[in-house]
């Protein structure tokens, strides 16, 4: 049995109040209820109240205080009187099957609990009769198009203008990030009441009939309120049935018809992998594993209904894209910046992304944007296309495009041609940068599987050159502020180029898959040309200089810690000789006692050892001990004066005691 994990512990949980279907009552007993005077009583008098128009509110007190009184069902359990009511109302909507009449029971029920809980009940029992069922479907489809085209009709006083607003807002600017990233839920009081309670019921009978009468909609928030409200939410098979009778929303190529109903039941599914309250903050290795395994399991049941449509592909295709970017995101909280297990942030994505492709018929994930793609996706869906490679072991999409879009002369920076630049780099653009993050890894991939990763990073690096200039000098195009907004947009591009580049240098060290290049002489060629970046970078970006400190260690501590004194024909190491040695990187560090300090103390917390920290230092003819007295003597006249603590100071003084290497 699959369940979302509210559904479960709704179950699991026997305090949880179930009130008294009308199908569990026996039908002959309701029969005999239904053929008593008293209940043709009750019956005639909601007909008569309707045909009066009678006011609602005071005519459900009178026929409930009828229903109470002892000659007639005052001697009845109390969820017996409360089914009559539900019952005679129905009998009532046979009698009249207009959408008047069902206007008119509902508002009875907005003055009764009761009857609100009971009359859909009694609607989904009676109309296992196909005649009645027919005619009610028919009330419906009036029903919804009156809600369709008057947003708010049932709104309070206050909140009339809501609806309408909304749905001009959906209109002037559709867009799929809107339906991904849900949250409709803040308007309900405005459009919830529009449908008269009908959609729900609709949904209980036919998921079909129920998604027919959600098309008529032409903005999404009514759509996404009925969804939650229906139960898709908290049943899960609800969910699928509304899910595989959704209408097709997505063509092969991805391109969205503009279908709300699917991409709104995507991120209820998303919403339901709940799991990471029930670990706590520190969860033992078992309880993650056993929450791993939920979490995979119920994510291959979400992709195995999604496999189901006839709109599978591009629905991947699309929902992907969206998947990736949220664990890109979500990611780039982690330690350790890749989603591993429930213990991870973004692991729930990633699972979900990994089913559609590992469920998927295709092979070859297209790196083909949609033809309606929007600005942030066209990287994250070259991403997604590198993880289904590396999942179905297919070669990697080709990077070609990426990589010309990067290649912009001066002249057109201010044109569309920077502006899309920058947009595809939304999702990689994080506010705090970080080298070593997950989403930069998948844009590597592609680049190291190429078959020459120096000369693809030179020719790369070297595309960027007018993107420097800009760092350098301001944009000259910008007039006010001395170009520092172009300044800042170039910088930040550079930023994820260099980083790319990292994450090349990491993939060749740990490849997830086979790589048919000398992956020691790929390493070795790549780390100079990345050096000589940064370097660059130090010189000339003066909004980024703490980033491209931390470059340089990232660099440095890799080349320490990748070193072997033999190393074999493909091994990914770095032969000792090998430049830039750490002794290179310590020598241009001269002079800047914080960044020297920061890395001897980045180097120790990497596990390098302290000896081998000694002797670049030597090498390098850097005083490692009269830097530590320089940071102590600033950080003791004030912990502002230098970005490091005492911690740090403790640390690289073991390394003082070392003796350095030969």
């Amino acid at each position: 049995m699959v369940e979302w994990p509210i559904e479960r512990a709704n179950r699991l949980n026997k305090s949880v109040d179930v009130s008294r279907r009308i199908n569990a009552i026996p039908r002959a007993f309701l029969n005999e209820i239904e053929q008593s005077y008293a209940f043709k009583r009750i019956l005639e008098r909601i007909i008569e109240s309707f045909n009066e128009n009678a006011e609602a509110e005071i005519k459900i007190a009178e026929i409930i205080a009828l229903i109470e009184q002892p000659d007639l069902f005052g001697d009845r359990d109390i969820s017996v009187r409360q089914v009559v009511l539900a019952l005679a109302c129905v009998s009532a909507l046979k009698k009249h099957p207009t959408f008047m009449m069902w206007e008119y029971l509902w508002s009875l029920a907005w003055h009764s609990s009761e009857l609100e809980t009971h009359l859909p009940d009694a609607v989904v029992e009676a109309a296992k009769d196909a005649e009645f069922r027919q005619r009610f479907f028919s009330i419906a489809q009036e029903v919804i198009g009156a809600a369709a085209h008057s947003p708010g009709r049932r709104a309070p006083e206050h909140e009339k203008a809501v609806g309408p607003l909304l749905r001009e807002q959906w209109k002037e600017c559709p867009n799929l990030s809107s339906l991904w990233r849900g949250n409709f839920g803040a308007h309900h009081f405005a459009i919830g009441r529009d449908d008269d309670g009908i959609l729900s019921i609709v949904s209980d009978i036919d998921p079909i009939q129920y998604v027919e009468l959600l098309s008529l909609y032409d903005y999404p928030d009514p759509v996404a309120y009925s969804l939650m409200y229906c139960g898709a939410s908290w049943k899960f098979d609800t969910w699928k049935a509304i899910t595989l009778a959704a209408p097709r929303a997505f063509d092969e190529t991805g391109r969205w018809n503009g279908s709300m109903i699917l991409p709104l039941l995507l991120p209820i599914a998303h919403a339901n992998f709940d799991f990471h309250h029930h670990l706590g903050q520190n969860p033992a290795p078992e309880q993650v594993s056993e929450v791993t395994n939920e979490i995979e399991t119920l994510a291959g049941e979400v992709a195995k209904t999604i496999l189901e449509r006839q709109d599978s592909l591009g629905c991947s295709i699309r929902w992907g894209n969206w998947l990736v970017r949220t664990t890109i995101s979500a990611a780039s909280a982690n330690p350790i910046p890749f989603p591993q297990d429930a213990s991870s942030r973004g692991f729930v994505e990633s699972a979900l992304l990994d089913e559609l492709i590992n469920r998927s018929h295709t092979d070859n994930w297209t790196s083909n944007p949609a033809p309606d793609a929007e600005s942030w996706e066209p990287w994250c869906q070259l991403a997604v296309a590198a993880t289904s490679a590396l999942e179905r072991s297919t070669p990697m999409p080709s990077a070609s495009m990426f990589l010309k879009e990067w290649n912009i002369k001066q002249d057109e920076w201010p044109s569309e041609q920077g502006r899309t630049l920058i947009a595809h780099s939304g999702p990689f653009d994080n506010p705090y940068p970080r080298a070593d993050g997950y989403g930069v890894l998948l844009l590597a991939m592609p680049l190291v599987e190429t078959g020459n990763s120096e000369e693809c990073w030179r020719t790369f690096w070297h595309s960027t050159a007018s993107l420097r200039e800009i760092v350098e000098f301001g944009d000259p195009d910008e007039d006010g502020d001395g170009g520092w907004q172009g300044r800042h947009d170039a910088s930040r591009l550079l930023i994820i180029q260099f980083s790319i580049g990292l994450m090349m240098l990491d993939y060749l060290f740990a490849p997830q898959r086979p790589l048919d290049i000398k992956r020691q002489t790929a390493i070795e060629g790549l780390l100079p040309i990345l050096s000589d970046s940064v370097s660059e970078m130090l010189a000339i970006d003066q909004l980024n200089s703490k980033f491209w400190s931390e470059a340089l260690r990232h660099l440095a501590i890799r080349r320490a810690s990748w070193t072997r004194s033999v190393s074999g024909n493909d091994e990914a190491y770095f032969n000792v000789d090998a430049k830039p040695t750490l002794a290179d990187f310590v020598r241009s560090l001269a002079g800047d006692t914080e960044n020297l300090i920061a890395l001897a103390y980045s180097a120790r917390c990497n596990n390098v050892e302290s000896a081998v920290v000694a002797k670049a230092f030597d090498t390098a003819a850097v005083d490692l001990e009269r830097e530590i007295n320089i940071a102590q003597a600033l950080l003791s006249a004030s912990e502002r004066a230098i970005g490091l603590n005492q911690a740090h100071l403790d640390t690289v003084r073991e390394i003082l005691q070392s003796t350095p290497v030969n």
